[in-house]
């Protein structure tokens, strides 16, 4: 019993007659006749001799399957465990008896599923196990029971001996059918012509209930709990073009701009969807080694590219159900290479900073989550590319506005781009560091004076001196381990990387401070990256001036070589 869709506190209940209450079952009142066979000879109680059966279900004569039309009020459909179906076509008409001409002798109509796509268009999940018929039973009718249409003959890959509990049709698909049989989960994109499995890794147990809930598929079993198919965007889309091609993007569903993160499967707890953008694509072949790179890239408004992931080093390929291992990396690289449908997470953000090898920073340097709006998925694979709309909401807790959302991508983009400047000059000042002490070792054994030497080195040091200078603005190089910047002042790279999380951390205009702050910040760096210019105008220059002179070799050979 649950309350009619079209007034709230109408509730219909069935016994071997349809009752209805219209105050929430303060009172009741009979609406039909008695809609069974009424066999007098199966109505008395089971069991015995010492204990009767009498917990309800083994009472014969009821009706089992009752629903209301989500789509005509009043309009109510009933099918009984003795193998007879009626409906009423709404309040105060007369109740008609449409069985279908092919329902089993007593079946079982275990379950009723009126078609989300068309007000007399249902399906009926028929059993007779109990009598020992194991056979699948699956009505349709389009035209309110005039007439019927068996979906399963036992040949049609729904096994012969696989009886169906449940069948439901998917809501945004006419003719996606889930079915729930005493074996396990079965689908079919053709409105019954033929099924196939939809295991995934459910474990082959009775499937007693199915629901389509927010585009996801919730499954309840008998003594394996409930299972949950994320996403069934894949399934909707699925057909012979599709499945005919070597590569195929799926189109993706909203992504949230929002917080949140897989939970790991633990003591029973389910797993949650993956946080971000969830995108599907399928390969119609293995990529081999000769194959072209597989890149998958996410487009801005303008084309540009926002985020582009290459293809995984092969230990890292993963497809199928079995990216499931992979649900926990949000926005992972990985491309699966397989054959088979795969899944890929993009977690919604812009690349983050690019910083040098083993830095020690207190944060982390993460690009800001892209701004609600519309963006394109582009899956390229040599010649051949495949692009797809994405769609980014805001969190509909939230009350910023677009435009301010996007203002604080561009503020977070800024300072990431400034933190990644000033490793930029960090790369700069280290390879050069590198180069003198190569330098010196070469002109070791160039057979230079000890006065060149002497003179070389010095000039070195002077070009040493301003580059670790420059390196103590922009970095704390005296942080070597996880713990050091508690012990350490934060060098320019760190404040830089502390307000990029003030600003990546809420969804809301850019503060104040944060601009202000960013200016402060913005000019020190600037200041910091001149000094390094003129260093390498100066002192840095001055010292491959003195190696040209000196002919210092840039590859030196051994002595006697």
């Amino acid at each position: 019993t649950r309350p009619s869709p079209h007034a709230p506190a109408a509730l219909p209940h069935a016994s071997n007659v349809v009752h209805r209450s219209n105050d929430r079952g303060r009172t009741w009142e009979v609406i039909s006749p008695d809609l069974t066979h009424d066999d007098e000879t199966r109505q008395d109680y089971s069991g015995g001799p010492i204990t009767l059966d009498n917990t309800g279900v083994e009472v014969w004569s009821t009706i089992f399957a009752l629903e209301e039309s989500p789509h005509e009020a009043g309009v109510l459909w009933a099918g009984t465990d003795d193998g007879r179906v009626h409906i009423r076509r709404g309040e105060g008409a007369e109740w008609m008896e449409i069985t279908p001409p092919g329902m089993p002798t007593d079946g079982q109509v275990n379950m009723i599923e009126l078609s989300a796509h068309a007000p007399g268009r249902a399906l009926l999940a028929v059993t007779r196990y109990k009598t020992g018929d194991f056979a699948p039973y699956i009505f349709l009718t389009e035209d309110h029971g005039a007439t019927w249409r068996l979906l399963t003959d036992g040949g049609n890959g729904l096994p012969a001996d696989h009886f169906v509990r449940v069948v439901r049709e998917d809501p945004v698909r006419q003719g996606l059918l889930y079915a729930g049989t005493e074996l396990g989960l079965y689908v079919s994109f053709d409105e019954g012509e033929r099924w196939q499995p939809l295991q995934l890794g459910l474990p082959v147990t009775p499937i007693t209930d199915l629901a389509v809930q927010r585009g996801d598929l919730v499954v309840a079993t008998q003594g394996r709990s409930f299972w949950i198919l994320d996403d069934l965007s894949p399934l909707r889309q699925m057909d012979a073009e599709a499945l005919g091609a070597d590569l195929w993007l799926y189109r993706p569903g909203p992504a949230w701009r929002m917080d949140g993160r897989p939970g790991d499967v633990d003591d029973g707890a389910g797993q949650n969807p993956p946080a971000g953008a969830v995108v599907y694509y399928r390969l119609g072949r293995e990529l081999g080694e000769d194959d072209p790179q597989l890149t998958l890239e996410i487009l801005d408004t303008e084309g540009g590219v926002l985020r582009s992931f290459p293809e995984p080093e092969e230990d890292d390929a993963w497809a199928g159900h079995k990216s499931d291992d992979k649900s926990g990396d949000e926005g992972s690289d990985a491309l699966g290479r397989e054959a088979g449908l795969h899944r890929f997470v993009w977690d919604l953000r812009h690349e983050g900073p690019d910083l040098v090898d083993g830095a020690v920073l207190w944060g982390r340097p993460a690009g800001p989550r892209a701004a609600p709006g519309e963006y394109t998925v582009r899956l390229t694979l040599g010649d051949e590319v495949r692009t797809a709309p994405l769609e980014v909401r805001a969190d509909p807790a939230l009350d910023a506005s677009g435009a301010e959302l996007a203002a604080n991508v561009r503020l977070a983009l800024e300072v990431g781009a400034g933190l990644e400047r000033a490793h930029d000059g960090l790369r700069t000042i280290r390879r050069l560091r590198e180069q003198f002490d190569d330098l010196l070792q070469r002109a070791a054994l160039a057979g230079l004076s000890d006065e060149q030497r002497d003179g070389l080195a010095e000039a070195a040091d002077a070009a040493r001196e301003e580059l670790t200078a420059v390196e103590e603005i922009l970095t704390q190089p005296k942080s070597q381990a996880g713990q050091d910047p508690l012990n350490y002042p934060p060098g320019l790279d760190n404040q830089i990387l502390f307000l990029l999380g003030v600003v990546t951390r809420g969804d809301l205009a850019p503060l104040p401070s944060s601009v202000e702050r960013w200016a402060d910040l913005s000019t020190e760096l600037d200041e910091a990256l001149g000094r390094l210019d003129a260093a390498l105008a100066g002192p840095v220059a001055g010292v491959r001036e003195r190696a040209a002179e000196l002919a210092v070799p840039a590859v030196a050979l051994p002595p006697g070589s």
